[in-house]
């Protein structure tokens, strides 16, 4: 491992957390010395705790920069492996033009290697493309032992179709798995810059980044590649250099014999995450690659983004509740902190309601916490804009620097259009739900997205609890401070945004005009 911090980056970043801190330091100093934290105690809790949330996220950030490291050049192959590079396929929610693309890139790699496609629909029209393009085809469609009600050949699944191919074909094959999404395309050089460090015979898998190529698309996928940007440069080196690095499942390079030791690709909606796991608590270690070797598809509508973030929040917490607390124990210390906090970036729903609910019950019934007031809001804005200021030194550690620098309103402005998404599915999970895989849609037409009801209808209900509460409390002469109004007003007003954006026909999921390479900005 390489260290990614050098001397002047450790110096800079000492001081920028002591003026964090010192910022952080004065508005608590303020809190904690107002006067009616006996009478309002529930409020102060929950205003307290939302405080402490989005405290917790730049900490954290922060706190992940020492613990970066980057792997070294990969290794020469000592002997040459048999590697097998395989995408998947949907017909009815992917294109085929989208599918061409990928497979054409995975069979021009340089390196020897096999390319397959793994075909739901047992479409005549995805073999015609295989054998134009030097493929291979697989599909399980009418094997019913591969097509199963659960379990790891589980019908309709991901994970079920790759399971299948590799008990039929991949284990007994290959001595690498390469899994790739068909959206996903690869440069020329993604085996010889990662199987290389299979060399290592304890390293299971080799993970490189997961970055769009048409963040250009709309405000959306905008929004959702800026989401990426942390986690994938400082998130990921620093979990590197803890020694639990994620799987993350677009694309990824399994060591064979350590994937089938796990019993393939888990049977879960999250199986990158639980492979995560089930690697590190098997003896196994991963490798992260910081370098962009791969570039796909982000939704590019709201259904299609709230959907997948739905399922995304579902899956993540139900791992987090029900298999990382009975595996923990096997792990190190410090991969048991970072695993536990990896996914509660899911839970960010929870504290935007507390926020809505707050500022209604304050509306409705005039009463009022000393912690509404213009002094604590000048205290307030004092510390998030120091946090705000100074994560722009954060930022040059992400892997494109010149295209992804700056200040990601649009990642903010999905946090507040998603929180009744991550609600669901935190319920969803502590009620035990178990929703059926679905596929991200990624067709050619504009406007094949489902509607933005999943948008439109829970913040058109927030508005109306909004003007609920305020007219409850102009009814009843509720005395209210200007600056409850303001909250609700400039939550409505962003809502206002969102709903305006939901009416505009989204661009397709994917164009074939769309480079793949990042152009020049």
């Amino acid at each position: 491992m390489q260290r990614v911090l050098e001397r002047r980056d450790r110096v800079v970043i000492g001081l920028l957390v002591l003026v964090n801190l010192t910022a952080v330091a004065w508005f608590f100093a303020h809190w904690a010395g107002l006067p009616d934290w006996s009478v309002h105690p529930v409020m102060f809790a929950i205003a307290s705790l939302i405080v402490l949330y989005r405290l917790g996220g730049y900490a954290v950030h922060w706190a992940l920069l020492p613990f970066m490291r980057t792997p070294g050049p990969a290794p020469r192959l000592e002997r040459p492996l048999r590697v097998g590079v395989a995408t998947t396929f949907v017909p009815a929610s992917e294109s085929l033009a989208m599918l061409e693309r990928t497979v054409r890139s995975l069979v021009e790699m340089e390196g020897g290697h096999d390319t397959w496609v793994l075909d739901e629909g047992d479409d005549a029209r995805v073999r015609e493309m295989c054998r134009d393009a030097g493929a291979r085809y697989f599909t399980r469609r009418g094997h019913p032992h591969y097509n199963t009600d659960g379990g790891p050949f589980r019908a309709r699944t991901k994970y079920g179709n790759y399971n299948a191919w590799l008990d039929s074909v991949g284990f007994d094959a290959y001595d690498a798995i390469v899994t790739f999404d068909p959206d996903h395309v690869p440069s020329s050089d993604y085996l010889t810059e990662t199987l290389g460090y299979l060399v290592d015979e304890d390293v299971a898998f080799v993970q490189p980044p997961q970055v769009y190529y048409n963040q250009r698309a709309s405000m959306v996928a905008r929004g959702a590649a800026e989401e990426t940007y942390a986690y994938y440069s400082s998130g990921q080196m620093a979990a590197y250099g803890m020694g639990y690095p994620i799987v993350t499942g677009c694309h990824t390079v399994h060591r064979s014999t350590a994937l089938e030791e796990i019993g393939g690709l888990p049977a879960h909606d999250a199986d990158d995450l639980l492979s995560s796991l089930l690697y590190r608590t098997s003896g196994w270690r991963g490798v992260y690659v910081p370098r962009i070797l791969a570039r796909g598809l982000t939704p590019v509508d709201w259904h299609g983004y709230l959907r997948q973030q739905r399922r995304w929040a579902r899956s993540v917490l139900d791992i987090k509740l029900r298999e990382w607390p009975r595996r923990v124990g096997r792990m190190p210390f410090r991969e048991r902190v970072f695993s536990g906090l990896h996914g509660l970036y899911y839970v960010r729903g929870l504290s935007s309601l507390a926020e809505i609910m707050l500022l209604g019950f304050m509306a409705a019934t005039g009463i009022i916490p000393a912690f509404v007031s213009y002094t604590t809001g000048v205290h307030a804005l004092a510390m998030f804009g120091t946090l705000v200021v100074t994560d722009f030194y954060r930022q040059r550690f992400y892997l494109d620097r010149r295209r992804e620098w700056g200040l990601h309103w649009r990642a903010s402005l999905l946090q507040l259009a998603k929180w009744p998404q991550l609600v669901v599915a935190v319920w969803q999970v502590l009620r035990g739900v178990d929703r059926p895989f679905v596929v991200t849609p990624k067709t050619l037409q504009a406007g094949d997205a489902g509607p933005p009801t999943l948008l439109t209808r829970p913040h058109l209900a927030t508005l109306g609890f909004f003007a609920v509460c305020v007219a409850l409390g102009l009814a009843f002469g509720r005395d209210v401070h200007p600056l409850v109004y303001v909250g609700i007003g400039v939550m409505a007003a962003t809502i206002g945004i969102l709903l305006g954006t939901a009416m505009r026909v989204p661009p397709p999921a994917f164009d074939p005009a769309i480079p793949v390479t990042a152009p020049p900005e």
